[in-house]
């Protein structure tokens, strides 16, 4: 399975801002974690509402170790500000991966990201957003090697 989180959201726009990027990508599922004051209280049953609405999954998980936990990914990487450089090309041929975002109000601890690589993607601009850096991500991971 693909995924694709974003994680501790604290704007309703930017959790349905993401999952409507994500649904872009048929094969790709959005997972919320940890959101927080507007996103949690008034987001995350906009975003079902949304899901429901297409006939899409929608996740939401309390801890980003439950990425790990639940839906057993095989790899996880968060799209960071810093972070060894990693292309894109390194993660085309991965099935089973989670693509970790989350903007710069509520970063993830390093305890949190203990398990997961943490990096940045040579093809793209840091400071993006989380909904343009994902969809950026998914389109350049489902495009062909040619392409980049």
């Amino acid at each position: 399975m693909k995924y694709a989180v974003l994680y501790s959201p604290s704007s309703v726009q930017r959790v349905l801002d993401f999952i409507r990027s994500v649904y872009v990508f048929p094969d790709v599922t959005p997972v919320i974690v940890k959101p927080v004051g507007a996103a949690a209280q008034i987001g995350v049953p906009e975003a079902h509402k949304y899901a429901y609405k297409r006939g899409k999954p929608l996740i939401i998980l309390p801890e980003l170790q439950d990425v790990k936990e639940v839906l057993k990914v095989g790899k996880a990487i968060y799209a960071g500000y810093n972070g060894a450089e990693l292309s894109i090309n390194e993660i085309k041929n991965v099935d089973d991966y989670a693509i970790v975002v989350s903007d710069r109000e509520n970063e993830p601890s390093k305890k949190e990201l203990a398990w997961i690589e943490i990096v940045k993607f040579k093809e793209l601009p840091t400071g993006l957003p989380p909904a343009p850096l994902v969809t950026l991500i998914l389109y350049l991971v489902s495009t062909t090697r040619d392409t980049i």
